[in-house]
């Protein structure tokens, strides 16, 4: 019995650890951003993540239409995969954008 709820609490726990992710990534910007509060009034350190968040949306968003495309025939696997690898460097561009930004700004502060 007391083996049965240790497996239980365990799955649920790796359950819970999975379905954060993202969320997690976020949350530690967030407690960050509560931890710099006086010297972020403006909300820049918040807007990082915000606009990280955004990326990420639209990235997995691009990813859903372009399986789906192929799935139903609109484009070929190798159109596929040259889009898939298209949108894989957008993404890398548009994170790196965002990361030299937060970067640029955090040198202004200190």
């Amino acid at each position: 019995m007391f083996k049965v709820n240790h497996k239980k609490i365990a799955a649920l726990a790796l359950a819970g650890v999975m379905s954060f992710g993202i969320a997690g990534m976020s949350m530690t910007s967030v407690t960050e951003a509560a931890h710099h509060e006086a010297a972020y009034e403006d909300g820049t350190h918040n807007e990082y993540s915000h606009r990280m968040q955004k990326e990420e949306r639209v990235h997995r968003q691009n990813i859903l239409s372009l399986r789906y495309e192929l799935r139903h025939g609109k484009i070929t696997q190798q159109e596929f995969d040259k889009k898939m690898k298209h949108e894989q460097n957008r993404h890398d561009e548009a994170v790196k954008q965002i990361k030299a930004d937060y970067e640029r700004q955090n040198r202004h502060h200190h």
